[in-house]
C-alpha cells in the first residue's frame, strides 16, 4: 500500500505522527531533493497562514482597544518576520541535508549488491590483522570484570572461516604457538582447547564472545547482518572509482571502495571500510576501528583469502580434535 506523504506532512504539522510515520516521512524527504523542496514549501505556508490567522484577530483587538500602542504592530509584524524567516532557515538546512542524497542513493544502492552478493551460499575464509588495540579508560581499573577474565588468544593471524550466518571456525595462536579453535555448527557452539577437554553448549553464542563485536551484538562472523545495520546506524559513503591506480586491480578486476562512519547513540565499530570487486560486489577486504573486544577496542581488518565449499562436518568440533580429548557439556 503505498504513503500518502501529504498526509504525513500534515500529520507532522498538527504533531500527530507516530515513531514509524514520522520514520517514513524522514525518509521520503532524504530520497529525494524534490521532497525536501516540497516539504520546505508546505512549512513555509503553514507558518505564513498561521502569522495571518494571529493577525486578524489582533487586528479584531485594535478596533475594541484603539490607543493600543503602535509598537505592538511592529512586535506583530517583526514577529512575523522572524517567524517565516525561521521557515526559509529551515529550508535552506533541508535542502543543504538532502544535497548529498544522489550520492548517498548511490551507497545504498553499491550496499544492497553487496549484501545479495555475500548471502550467496558459498564458504569464505578470512585472516584477521590486528593493527591497533588500546584498553578505554573505564576498562584500565586492573579489578574491573573484564581486566580479571584470562587473557584471550592473539587475533593477529586467525583464520576465520563463515558459512551463513551462525556457522563459524575460528583459529588462532596462542602464546605458546599452540591452536586455540572455537566455532559453531548452527545447533551447537563449541571450543577446542590446547590444554584440557573440548566444550561445547546450547547456546550458540556461548563461544562466539572471542568474536569482535559480540559486545555490539554484530560479531563480524554475521556479515549479512553486520551489513544490514550499516543502512541505520552507520552514514554511507562511496569513494570515487580510481582505475588509474595499480593498487586497485588484481587479477583484472576493479576494486571499489565505501567508508560507514557511525551515527551518534548507534553501538559498533567507529568506522567501517569495505572494499570488494565492482564486477561481483563480493568482499574483498573489511577493515573496522575501535571495535569492542573485551577491555580494549581494537582496529582490524578482515581480508578474503579462499571462496570454496568446505567438508559438510567442517563447523562440527570433530575434525578439529583427535579421538584423544574428552567432549564435556558445558
Amino acid at each position: 500500500m503505498s504513503v500518502d506523504y501529504q498526509e504525513l506532512i500534515h500529520g507532522y504539522l498538527d504533531d500527530s505522527l507516530s515513531s514509524e510515520q514520522q520514520a517514513q516521512l524522514n525518509q521520503w524527504i532524504k530520497s529525494d531533493p524534490k521532497h525536501a523542496r516540497q516539504f520546505a514549501s508546505y512549512i513555509m505556508l503553514h507558518d505564513r497562514l498561521r502569522n495571518e490567522l494571529a493577525a486578524s484577530e489582533n487586528d479584531a483587538t485594535y478596533v475594541v482597544l484603539p490607543n493600543k500602542p503602535r509598537s505592538s504592530v511592529w512586535g506583530r509584524w517583526s514577529s512575523g518576520l522572524a517567524s517565516t524567516a525561521c521557515a526559509v532557515l529551515l529550508a535552506v538546512a533541508l535542502l543543504w541535508q538532502t544535497a548529498d542524497a544522489p550520492s548517498a542513493s548511490a551507497a545504498i544502492a553499491e550496499l544492497n549488491r553487496i549484501i545479495e552478493a555475500n548471502d550467496l551460499p558459498m564458504d569464505r575464509t578470512f585472516m584477521i590483522s590486528v593493527l591497533e588495540a588500546v584498553i578505554p579508560p573505564k576498562h584500565q581499573d586492573p579489578n574491573s570484570p573484564e581486566r580479571r577474565r584470562p587473557p584471550k588468544p592473539s587475533l593477529d593471524g586467525a583464520v576465520l572461516d563463515v558459512r551463513g550466518s551462525n556457522q563459524f571456525v575460528l583459529t588462532r595462536k596462542t602464546a605458546q604457538g599452540e591452536f586455540f579453535i572455537t566455532g559453531s555448527n548452527a545447533a551447537i557452539s563449541w571450543a577446542v582447547r590446547p590444554d584440557g577437554s573440548v566444550r561445547y553448549s546450547d547456546d550458540l553464542n556461548r563461544f562466539a564472545r572471542d568474536l569482535p563485536g559480540h559486545e555490539d551484538g554484530l560479531p563480524i562472523n554475521n556479515l549479512h547482518d553486520g551489513l544490514e545495520a550499516l543502512r541505520t546506524a552507520y552514514d554511507l559513503e562511496l569513494l570515487p572509482r580510481e582505475d588509474s591506480e595499480p593498487a586497485a586491480m588484481r587479477d583484472s578486476e576493479i576494486y571499489r571502495q565505501m567508508v560507514a562512519v557511525k551515527k551518534p547513540g548507534f553501538r559498533g565499530a567507529a568506522r567501517v571500510e569495505i572494499r570488494y570487486a565492482e564486477s561481483s560486489g563480493k568482499i574483498s577486504e573489511m577493515r573496522f576501528e575501535e571495535m569492542s573486544y573485551g577491555p580494549q577496542k581494537i582496529t582490524l581488518t578482515m581480508t578474503a583469502i579462499e571462496e570454496r565449499n568446505l567438508p559438510d562436518n567442517h563447523f562440527d568440533h570433530s575434525p578439529h580434535h583427535g579421538p584423544e580429548q574428552a567432549v564435556e557439556y558445558e
